[in-house]
């Protein structure tokens, strides 16, 4: 799992894919020397600072939010560039059909803005043609800049389409200053990422750690705020593993590689696993899942381990505590010390089984 992508690289409000994924994207994409043709879809909200003002904060990101799901809903790659500013990317697709994609978000943003008390048209929607030519990322921002301003001037907040042409982008000094702006920003996102295995990732396993595991959490309690979807903490305590520490620690730390890579090969596209602390400890966050369904992939864990630890030096087994988002707690706190004292009644019960906590356990 390559925590810096799902930490640094997506937009927490919307799920789109954020400015420093469209900066990364985009410097690659154009340094290539196989120039072909792409088309860019821009939404800036109208008037969004007026309504923030007027109706809250929260109410504000419920729109973003939406606004994010009806551009993902495109299928095509999202990213949200600016506080309310949003691009889709198309690549090497018929005008046409771009045209029709563009059309129909628009469409649907004006059908649905009332439900947020939003007036029509809520955002002014560019399409953006780009020919086969060679581009800079500095040409890019220009040609963002001023499809946006003609939009909002010329085009009544309304949509547009538009072909982009070198004509429009004539300020050499401020090309430049892009370029070089875009370049110190992608520097300083690579050393973020290398303080980000250190601070994020555990050394022996290379799994996300327990800060990492208790930022996911956090996330994943915002989100089901949203979504009024539940989420599930599996808390995995080895048992006996501390035999393996008893052959030499070198042996301790390969079992428990071995561990991490079996737990991890067994869960689904999307789940979250992290070693806990320094211990024979993980942790799994499913997100989206019922208590019902998170029993049948723990079980799967515990059997897998059971089984495939046969041919290890020492078979070994793991119990399993589970806790359920918002019925167990709803705080990173209460949801932790509900998993751990599962896991605990897991071990107290003779280990190698999967235990729910119980309200009453309280």
């Amino acid at each position: 799992m390559n925590v810096d992508e799902h930490i640094e690289r997506m937009d927490v409000l919307t799920g789109c894919a954020n400015l420093l994924a469209f900066l990364e994207t985009f410097s690659t994409r154009l340094t290539s020397t196989m120039h072909s043709a792409f088309s860019l879809l821009l939404i800036d909200l109208n008037n969004f600072l007026a309504f923030n003002d007027r109706y809250g904060r929260a109410q504000g990101d419920s729109v973003l939010h939406w606004v994010g799901i009806v551009l993902r809903d495109t299928d095509l790659p999202v990213y949200r560039i600016g506080g309310d500013e949003f691009l889709v990317f198309f690549d090497e697709r018929e005008t046409g059909e771009c045209e029709q994609i563009a059309r129909s978000v628009f469409e649907r943003l004006n059908r649905e803005c009332q439900q947020f008390r939003l007036a029509a048209p809520p955002a002014s929607v560019v399409l953006i043609h780009f020919e086969k030519e060679s581009l800079a990322i500095g040409d890019l921002w220009m040609a963002i800049s001023d499809a946006l301003f003609d939009a909002k001037v010329f085009g009544q907040r309304g949509f547009l389409v538009n072909t982009y042409t070198h004509a429009s982008a004539i300020n050499n000094y401020q090309l430049r200053m892009i370029n070089m702006l875009t370049e110190r920003l992608l520097s300083l996102a690579s050393r973020l990422d290398t303080t980000h295995q250190i601070a994020y990732l555990d050394p022996v396993t290379q799994l996300p750690n327990s800060i990492a595991a208790e930022r996911e959490m956090n996330r994943a309690i915002q989100q089901s705020q949203r979504t009024n979807e539940t989420f599930v903490i599996l808390f995995v305590d080895g048992d006996n593993l501390r035999l393996y520490n008893d052959i030499s620690y070198s042996a301790g730390d390969n079992m428990l590689k071995r561990l991490a890579e079996l737990l991890a090969s067994h869960l689904r596209p999307g789940d979250f696993i992290a070693r806990w602390r320094v211990g024979d400890e993980f942790l799994v966050l499913l997100p989206a899942t019922t208590k019902e369904a998170a029993f049948v992939i723990a079980e799967r864990l515990r059997s897998q381990v059971e089984l495939t630890s046969k041919i290890w030096e020492i078979p070994t087994t793991i119990s399993i505590g589970v806790s359920v988002y918002p019925s167990s707690g709803t705080t990173v706190e209460e949801l932790l010390l509900a998993v751990e004292k599962a896991a605990k009644q897991a071990k107290d019960n003779g280990k190698n089984q999967v235990t729910a906590f119980e309200t009453y356990q309280r």
